[in-house]
């Protein structure tokens, strides 16, 4: 994801959010089933989108939390 991007919408798929957070989007897959990890919404049945507020504060909750990897 790239920087404009980034600032357009604070919505963001699931390759987006695991992009933004650093891990694999087969990571949120499994937490998403288990009921862990960020916050996220379904739209229209099967749409999964994580907004940027939900990721960042699943980020500060985590131990060792601190800033996503942005950019990376």
């Amino acid at each position: 994801m790239n920087v404009s991007t980034s600032q357009a919408s604070p919505w963001m798929t699931t390759d987006q959010a695991a992009v933004y957070l650093g891990m694999s989007p087969k990571t949120l897959a499994v937490w998403r089933c288990k009921g862990k990890g960020p916050r996220y919404h379904v739209l229209q049945d099967r749409l999964v989108r994580y907004h940027r507020k939900d990721l960042d504060g699943h980020v500060l909750a985590s131990p060792g939390g601190g800033t996503p990897n942005v950019g990376i």
